[in-house]
Order: C-alpha cells, then structure tokens, then sequence
C-alpha cells in the first residue's frame, strides 16, 4: 500500500508506509535507519526542512535491507517503488 497524501514529504511518506507495515515502531526508529539521533525527525518536522542527503542514502539502503527480506509481492512493488523515488528525486 503506497503512501500518498497530498503535500506530504517523501520521507514522512515512507516514514508511513513502513510504520503502517510494521518495518518501525516510531519516528525515533526512522531516525535511527537514516543513520541520525532519534530526535532527527521530530526536528524535520518542528524545522520543516527535508533529510540531509546522507540520511536519504542511508533510508535508501535500508529500504533495500526490506526488500531483500521481503517476500509478499505487494510489499516489495511499494518498496521498490519508494527506492525509486527516492534514488530519482533526491540522490540522482
């Protein structure tokens, strides 16, 4: 199930969709697989300003680590789908 709401930043997109798919409890575990202290994203948001590009490489090769250990057809199309996005709009 990809994660699409109107104004919401790619992170807090994926943020959601691998909270809503059990890949994380909480925005301090998202913090930690963009390699960051876990009150990075609670300053993204308090800040509105988007990942470092370090933290987006960091979130990309986690998504990765998911897909690899992914089986469900489902999950891995949305997975693959946020690893592209992420690898098009922001690390290219």
């Amino acid at each position: 199930m990809i994660i699409k709401v109107e104004n919401l930043p790619l992170h807090e997109e994926v943020f959601e969709f691998l909270r809503a798919n059990y890949y994380l409890a909480d925005a301090a575990d998202m913090s930690r697989k963009m390699g960051k202290s876990r009150s990075y994203m609670a300053s993204l948001r308090y800040s509105c300003h988007e990942p470092s590009r370090d933290a987006y490489n960091s979130l990309f090769g986690y998504l990765q680590e998911c897909l690899a250990e992914t089986t469900d057809g489902d999950l891995r199309n949305c997975l693959e789908t946020y690893i592209t996005r992420i690898h098009s709009e922001v690390l290219a």
